[in-house]
């Protein structure tokens, strides 16, 4: 038999052709890992598309919220800041220089202490920015994914 036409022959020039089609893939996969700068990019697009749906779902649930506080109140959504407050429970209507409730005299002003009820919106606040930073830490260190 000639060379050309060893069934041997042709079986190693596959097995090279595969071989060279493996290593070009390995070679492009080592090469995808090193580039870090594409690598960080396409995980913030990914974190800022996170994100943002979180965000879109929150802004949602407020409206929502919103929509059905406003529908409690004697008058509908024309209600004022202080009637909100109160419909809602917030203790918001306390705040100093707010008008009182029906219960007090026309024009009195409950003077606000600091009680419970008024640092609990800022102290909720604090909370969620901080269960945030520590989200946003977990995710830059990979963490979270």
């Amino acid at each position: 038999m000639t060379p050309r036409t060893d069934p041997h022959l042709a079986d190693l020039e596959r097995q090279i052709a595969e071989t060279r089609e493996a290593l070009g893939q390995t070679v492009e996969e080592l090469a995808a890992k090193v580039d870090v700068s594409s690598r960080a990019k396409a995980k913030a697009r990914d974190t800022a598309e996170r994100l943002r749906a979180a965000e879109d779902r929150t802004r949602t649930r407020a409206a929502q919220a919103a929509s059905s506080v406003r529908s409690k109140l004697p008058g509908g959504s024309e209600a004022t800041p202080q009637e909100a407050a109160l419909a809602a429970g917030s203790g918001a209507h306390r705040a100093e220089g707010a008008v009182a409730p029906a219960a007090e005299p026309a024009g009195a002003v409950v003077p606000a202490g600091p009680t419970v009820r008024t640092r609990a919106p800022a102290l909720a606040a604090a909370a969620v920015s901080a269960a945030a930073a520590a989200t946003l830490v977990w995710v830059h260190r990979g963490d979270i994914t």
